[in-house]
């Protein structure tokens, strides 16, 4: 495996200009034995429309057929290493390596009126679903007309499809064109297209599962033989997929792989055979047979099948901190383990609730001094080496510096590891008694005291911000504890505004997802990522009608925001995004210790066209926006 940086923009002009393929098309040869046997019709009319196409430049070579790809998951409906290797069909898809420049994938291009208000998909012309019916705007209309307006179905519609609280209007041109129309400009639609892939719905085989096309006798039988109470929700189990990789076995899909069947300990893909993409010879992808996906009890025995070579690709649930470990098995296991760097603007971030139900406490939180002092007070160089080898950097939360509204400033701001200035700042706030066992006194005489609510995942450990809490605590004598909660009940307490301080991984830090989804830098959402001021989204969420009032600089935000989100002039719009940005930085409403830090990947030596250097992110689909199905098993 091999680094090749200078094929990045070869890849995206060539994902911009069709390269011409041979007529004579290649194709796996178990499906060339399909067509022999009649099973299936020639590769010519399972191919989209010849200058429809999408070319992929392998990166190293032109793959041979053949094989399974072995990987491995954690839960039987969840993530896992098998969607790493399965491009999601959406519209649009990042560059690589860090999704700064967006390129047209499922649809050929999108076409935007001048006033962002209507936005024109052009699909590929002659791409079929896996079961070979084609893929049309027909599609697209069942879900808009039958899914996205269907209150049962939908019970709220997403910000994505609205503009000033109206949903998008939806009109078909042709069975390759389509029109999204919006009340107001919409110029991050592409960037939101980035994930969008709910409404890519086979119409024909989900049709009979919803009551405007199925007769009521028919789906009320369907609906008891599967044991469901209503009709949606056997409608929601037959359209049930993760990400690119359909989990019901019948559901047709647009990805690279079908499923093939699906146990509690185990999920198998394979090929499918209308799939859309072609090497630059002609040679239909993907090149491997399908993946075999095991469910696993636990992260041990992820990792002991990583360190045996048991595995290809092992990623998602792979942890820097066992780096030690996978590198010393390389030669016995035959893999190599690489380094990608994490997408993340902070590894962790630390959200101090400005609208806390203590008034006392939320009066020092709502202090920009005071977070400035907590900042102050965090040795981010010991954090780097403890947890990343010193690969990590240590910045503020911000947008990644590939990010075209970044400004090194935003990552400079309050990192300085400065305890004695930290104190200043304290003090200078009344906080300056202390107890008999020495901890900081509030104004109030109550002991300064409050806890970080953890939820581990990713990038999130406990021994991470145990740290963080020591630093406070020895550094600025604050009474702080952590302690660790399930992902189901932060759902309750963030939004539940019972939370002190909540620390999350630093996300939304690429231009894919700001500033469309702003979590950490206005309140957006009263959601358990996103909480820094819970009662103010609230506010916001209910037009005023609950949650907490904000003050009117935090208003002022809001509103830049958005504005921002429906101007269609692009200067005005960075100079909103930045406003936002600069007030993170000056403010750290939520606080960074250390971003861009690398995750490990392991790869067996048997795999091609595997990029050794990637963004490690949802923002930009894992593995998902480097094209996988070009990757195959060598000699």
């Amino acid at each position: 495996m091999k680094t090749h940086r200078s094929l990045y923009l070869l890849v995206l002009l060539l994902c911009f200009v069709a390269l011409p393929v041979s007529a004579q098309y290649g194709e796996s040869p178990l499906l060339a034995e399909r067509v022999e046997e009649g099973e299936l019709p020639p590769i010519e009319d399972r191919l989209p429309h010849p200058d429809d196409i999408y070319v992929v430049e392998p990166l190293e070579m032109i793959g041979q057929y053949g094989g399974m790809l072995r990987t491995a998951g954690l839960s039987a409906e969840g993530d896992g290493d098998d969607q790493m290797l399965a491009s999601l069909p959406a519209f649009y898809k990042p560059s690589i390596p860090y999704g700064e420049e967006f390129i047209p994938h499922l649809a050929k291009n999108i076409e935007a009126s001048e006033d962002m208000t209507e936005f024109t998909i052009n699909l590929r012309r002659g791409v079929r679903w896996s079961d070979g019916e084609p893929f049309t705007t027909e599609d697209i209309l069942f879900w808009y007309e039958d899914i996205l307006l269907n209150e049962d179905l939908t019970p709220a519609i997403g910000a994505d499809w609205k503009a000033d609280d109206q949903v998008m209007d939806v009109e078909v041109i042709d069975d390759y064109t389509i029109k999204f129309i919006y009340a107001s400009a919409k110029p991050y639609f592409i960037n939101d297209m980035i994930h969008s892939v709910s409404l890519l719905v086979p119409k024909h085989y989900m049709k009979q599962f919803h009551p405007n096309y199925a007769s009521e006798d028919e789906l009320d039988a369907m609906v008891a033989e599967a044991g469901f109470d209503a009709w949606y929700q056997l409608f929601m189990n037959k359209d049930n997929s993760q990400y690119a990789l359909p989990l019901n076995p019948d559901l047709p899909t647009l990805g690279p792989f079908k499923m093939d069947r699906r146990t509690s300990e185990h999920r198998s893909f394979v090929r499918n055979p209308y799939y859309w993409k072609t090497d630059t010879e002609g040679n239909q992808l993907p090149y491997v047979d399908g993946i075999e996906n095991q469910i696993l009890g636990d992260g041990e025995i992820y990792n002991g099948m990583i360190i045996s070579g048991q595995l290809d690709f092992a990623g998602f649930f792979m942890t820097l901190d066992n780096y030690p470990m996978y590198r010393s098995f390389e030669d016995e296991g035959e893999y190599e383990t690489v380094l990608w760097t994490n997408g993340l603007g902070a590894e962790v971030k630390y959200a101090i609730n400005q609208t806390h139900p203590d008034e006392a406490l939320r009066s020092i939180f709502q202090e920009a001094t005071f977070r400035q002092a907590l900042s102050l007070a965090i040795d981010r160089e010991e954090i780097s080496e403890v947890f990343y080898f010193g690969h990590a950097e240590p910045r503020q939360l911000t947008v990644l510096d590939s990010h075209p509204y970044y400004k090194p400033e935003y990552a400079d701001a309050w990192i300085e590891f400065d305890p004695e200035r930290a104190n200043q700042k304290l003090d200078a706030l009344g906080l300056d008694e202390r107890d008999s066992e020495g901890y900081r006194l509030r104004p109030d005489g109550e002991r300064l005291s409050f806890t970080i609510e953890t939820v581990v995942i990713a990038s999130v450990t406990m021994d991470k911000v145990s740290l963080v809490a020591d630093f406070w605590r020895e550094n600025l004598d604050l009474d702080v504890s952590v302690t660790q909660v399930s992902g189901e009940l932060a759902a309750q307490r963030a939004p539940g505004n019972m939370m002190d301080v909540n620390s999350w991984t630093g996300g939304g830090a690429t231009y894919v997802n700001f500033p469309s989804h702003p979590y950490a830098y206005i309140p957006y959402l009263p959601i358990w990522s996103c909480t820094a001021w819970p009662e103010y989204a609230h506010w916001f969420q209910s037009g005023g009608e609950s949650g907490m009032e904000p003050p009117d600089h935090i208003k002022d935000l809001r509103a830049a925001w958005a504005q921002l989100t429906k101007e269609p002039d692009a200067e005005l719009r960075k100079e909103l995004a930045q406003k936002i940005l600069a007030a993170q930085a000056e403010n750290v409403w939520s606080i960074g210790t250390v971003g861009r830090g690398p995750h490990p990947i392991a790869v067996n030596n048997r795999l091609r066209n595997v990029n050794d250097q990637g963004l490690w992110t949802w923002d930009v689909l894992w593995s998902m926006s480097h094209d996988p199905e070009q990757i195959f098993i060598g000699d």
